[in-house]
């Protein structure tokens, strides 16, 4: 779903989300697109979600709040802050493990208490991607570096404080229990 005020911004999403075309009714592509018209039932869901929206960010920024005191008072893990002049809506929550902890062996033994970390769409460095192999290749090892290093800590708008405790208790206990390793520069 993409929420403008922005005109010009409305008309080239429409555009996209209906496989190119230049309108509705018509039948010209006037680009590349997509089918990315959302169902009914979507967006009766997004309607009533929107109504809510601010709830859902206050919730997502107290979690988050939270993890951030936290994450400050443990060893090896440390909290990505937002600047004061930026807003988060949280969608996901990014931690930096410290580089001697093994990032998979670390969501491993959180999976084994329950904990589900998320994220994994930030696994690969976007210049590692198959898609973009045809641009060059080279290192970029500030961003394969946190690739290498994040992990996102479960959060959602719906998330009791019972849940973070045991998201921050899991993850301490894991942390504490994590060998030291040392990384080899790819």
């Amino acid at each position: 779903m993409i929420v403008t005020a922005d005109d010009r911004l409305r008309e080239e999403a429409v555009v996209y989300r209906d496989q190119g075309k230049a309108g509705f009714l018509g039948g010209e592509h006037i680009r590349l697109g997509y089918a990315w018209r959302m169902s009914e039932v979507h967006a009766a869901i997004a309607s009533v979600h929107l109504r809510r929206l601010e709830e859902f960010i206050a919730t997502r920024a107290s979690i988050a709040k939270r993890y951030n005191a936290a994450l400050l008072e443990l060893d090896r893990i440390t909290p990505v802050l937002v600047s004061d002049q930026a807003v988060s809506n949280y969608y996901k929550y990014v931690a930096l493990l410290d580089g001697d902890v093994d990032r998979i062996a670390m969501k491993a033994g959180l999976r084994e208490l329950g904990v589900s970390p998320s994220g994994e769409v930030y696994a690969t460095p976007l210049h590692r991607e198959p898609v973009f192999a045809h641009l060059g290749t080279g290192s970029l090892p500030v961003a394969e570096d946190v690739c290498a290093r994040q992990i996102c800590l479960p959060i959602h708008s719906d998330m009791t404080g019972a849940e973070v405790e045991y998201v921050l208790d899991s993850l301490a206990q894991v942390l504490s229990a994590m060998p030291r390793v040392t990384r080899i520069a790819s």
